[in-house]
């Protein structure tokens, strides 16, 4: 009996073992699925390729996580998962029933997406998303670049007004880690910048065209005074 489950249980693993391997190969079929517009297929493609990850991990598929991956060696792969969640998400967008299966992967894909090298790509990609007005929950898409934004803790208002690669952006970034983040005062700042500035900014100034240009100039000015 004991030699018969151990046999049942190898072969489960070289099964599981099979999946996994060929999951790079469903990732191609829905992405195929996907630019052909057939989106029932493409959903169902990449519900098994995430599926074939969960049961690789030996977690449910809604508890897939970043952590459960090598943060160096599986980075390629961690950027599929993103995009993955990204296309389920836009792709449930599209039935008011599935608007929660929807919110659900944008959290999915916020999680896979903060912190990395890739994190301002995705950023952008969402952000011309949402530019389009493409989204049926437009709401949800907005809330997930916010919660990007802010959880990245990176200086993400003036990235947002001078762009990633600026001086001023560059500058402000030093000057956050090697000014405020050294005294008590400091980091009280910066806890309250994250927490009330930038989530009134996201809420109140971005698209507000006035409102924007004067917290530009603002910042412009604190970045003269800093140096």
């Amino acid at each position: 009996m004991a030699d018969k489950q151990s046999k049942e249980d190898k072969r489960t693993l070289e099964i599981n073992a099979k999946i996994y391997s060929d999951r790079l190969k469903m990732l191609r079929k829905a992405q195929e699925y996907s630019q052909s517009d057939d989106i029932p297929k493409a959903v169902e493609c990449y519900g098994q390729y995430l599926n074939a990850l969960a049961t690789y991990y030996k977690v449910d598929e809604d508890k897939l996580a970043p952590e459960l991956f090598n943060q160096e060696s599986d980075l390629a792969e961690l950027l599929l998962i993103s995009h993955v969640y990204w296309d389920l998400a836009k792709s449930y967008d599209r039935s008011p029933r599935l608007a929660m299966e929807s919110i659900r992967c944008l959290d999915q894909f916020a999680k896979f997406t903060v912190g990395y090298k890739y994190q301002y790509a995705n950023a952008r990609m969402l952000k011309a998303f949402i530019r389009k007005k493409l989204a049926h929950n437009p709401k949800a898409f907005k809330q997930t670049y916010e919660r990007i934004q802010i959880e990245s803790k990176g200086c993400f208002i003036a990235t947002d007004l001078y762009g990633p690669d600026t001086i001023v952006t560059a500058d402000l970034r030093v000057f956050k880690e090697e000014k405020l983040n050294q005294s008590k005062l400091g980091r009280l700042f910066i806890t309250t910048y994250y927490q009330k500035l930038c989530p009134f900014y996201f809420k109140y100034i971005q698209q507000r065209i006035l409102l924007r240009a004067i917290t530009k100039k603002l910042i412009g000015l604190f970045h003269q005074l800093c140096r």
